[in-house]
């Protein structure tokens, strides 16, 4: 992407791990090494300012980072990384996460 002058805006939406495996079947295999991605990208751009991350936490820094990533920095590739509590998810996620553990637990179809 660099090196072909995009310009693109990526969000990475970093829970931490695999909060919805959690509900599907729970082990400590769910639980993963999280990467600090926003210095990942910094090494990618190795100091040419071709690059621009943030880490967001809150709603206040999404907006900001938003209006930078289309402003000041609108001529490098964005990397916005928002941070999420592992088990913040939504109504039907969990749903699915029952419905497909249940489903795990069942014997093989005998055909």
């Amino acid at each position: 992407m660099i090196r072909n002058g995009q310009r693109n805006i990526i969000f990475v939406i970093n829970n931490g791990g695999y909060g919805l495996e959690f509900k599907i079947h729970d082990g400590p295999y769910n639980v993963i090494k999280n990467w600090d991605y926003t210095r990942l990208v910094d090494a990618i751009d190795n100091g040419e300012g071709k690059c621009w991350t943030a880490k967001i936490r809150c709603e206040n820094e999404l907006t900001e980072a938003i209006h930078m990533a289309m402003g000041e920095k609108m001529n490098c590739l964005c990397f916005i990384e928002v941070m999420v509590e592992p088990s913040d998810l939504c109504n039907e996620a969990v749903q699915l996460g029952a419905f497909l553990g249940s489903s795990n637990s069942l014997p093989p179809l005998q055909s």
